[in-house]
């Protein structure tokens, strides 16, 4: 029987693209997971996913690539929904909407027992693309009880896992508020210092404490990307952000409240805007300045003070790990060209996986004759 551990589900959200909303998500997952908790992430940006690529060296990539998500967990349950079997218990739902079903651990090793589990948007197969678009969310929630698919879905996540934080897309739509309204907890609401950022954010922000006001859910505003270079219009910024968010976050009182704003901005950084690389290998930790600090900043908010930093890394770890993310430039031509015994046919098949998932190309003559030109990597 799996253990209920009576979770949190926090999702961030932004209105506009190019925040470091994904990045934020990521970085707060690892302390979140160094400190000891059970962790999912899940990527539901389903139109443009990329959640996996700040946790590329710690996964299995056969794992990521035939693994279902997101999407299969929503399909599956409408195939079943449509069948109205009348024989079928009451709770029949719930089991589909598992996450366990679809979710995978990283391969990465935490202290004190901490997991980090991902949870795809969807099997990154031909048939993504044409899942996603066909998907009519209108039928979904009023003829298939969607309602009834994301409650057990959160229900799930709440019970198997002491923190699921969830990377939804952006913009202004039904799909988005499954993300802001249905699922959270907590509402982690980023945005950069420009007047549709801010506008767009503070927004969404009222429309959750007021519409939506049942649900309590706890929304913090992150501003990101914030470079002091220019003092006057980050001032001016973040004054403007203060006066439209207005007592948000609502739970804290004035002064703590004042604190919060000082505290939780994300600075730019343009040794990140390179490369999909986690903070927690990237900066050395005790920099009060850093991505690093001040994603650990946030993540005490989040947890109302139960985890305030990242647990220590020794110095060889950090800088192993900071290596799996550097990106290397390999000549498009550059190849691995297989010759072997019949006998060893297995052997060859299994190194040639290997090596494509290294990002070689690799030709085998003796299996794709006369195909050389065409085999890329990972095909």
């Amino acid at each position: 029987m799996t253990q209920d551990r009576q979770g949190q589900v926090i999702t961030f959200y932004s209105f506009k693209g190019g925040t470091g909303r994904t990045m934020a998500l990521a970085n707060v997952a690892w302390i979140l997971a160094s400190a000891g908790k059970k962790v999912l992430v899940a990527d539901w940006d389903l139109e443009s996913p990329g959640l996996h690529r700040f946790f590329h060296p710690f996964m299995n990539p056969d794992l990521f690539e035939d693994q279902g998500g997101i999407i299969n967990l929503i399909r599956e349950y409408e195939d079943q929904s449509a069948r109205h079997d009348q024989s079928r218990p009451a709770n029949w739902h719930e089991e589909l909407a598992q996450v366990r079903r679809h979710a995978f651990p990283l391969t990465a090793t935490f202290p004190g027992g901490g997991e980090l589990h991902f949870l795809s948007a969807g099997r990154q197969n031909q048939d993504y693309r044409t899942s996603v678009g066909a998907l009519d969310w209108d039928t979904f929630l009023e003829h298939r009880d969607g309602a009834l698919f994301f409650k057990a879905l959160r229900a799930s996540m709440r019970s198997e896992f002491d923190y699921t934080l969830i990377d939804s897309r952006t913009g202004l739509s039904d799909f988005a508020d499954i993300c802001t309204i249905h699922l959270p907890d907590l509402l982690v609401d980023c945005f950069t210092f420009s007047e549709q950022g801010i506008d767009g954010a503070a927004q969404v922000a009222r429309r959750v404490l007021t519409t939506y006001s049942t649900r309590n859910i706890r929304v913090f505003p992150v501003p990101m990307r914030v470079d002091q270079a220019e003092k006057e219009k980050v001032d001016a910024g973040r004054a403007l952000a203060i006066q439209r968010f207005g007592a948000t976050p609502e739970h804290l009182a004035e002064e703590d409240r004042q604190l919060y704003w000082a505290a939780v901005e994300v600075p730019y950084s343009a040794f990140y805007a390179f490369e999909e690389t986690l903070a927690t290998f990237g900066d050395r930790p005790g920099a009060p300045t850093s991505l690093l600090a001040s994603y650990e900043r946030l993540t005490s908010y989040l947890t109302n003070g139960v985890v305030t930093r990242m647990q220590p890394m020794d110095e060889g770890t950090r800088t192993g790990g900071l290596a799996r993310f550097e990106r290397r430039l390999m000549a498009l031509e550059e190849e691995v060209v297989l010759r072997y015994a019949p006998r060893d046919q297995v052997w060859a098949e299994w190194i040639e996986q290997i090596l494509r998932h290294a990002g070689l190309r690799v030709f085998d003559p003796q299996r794709h004759p006369g195909s050389r030109s065409s085999r890329r990597p990972g095909r």
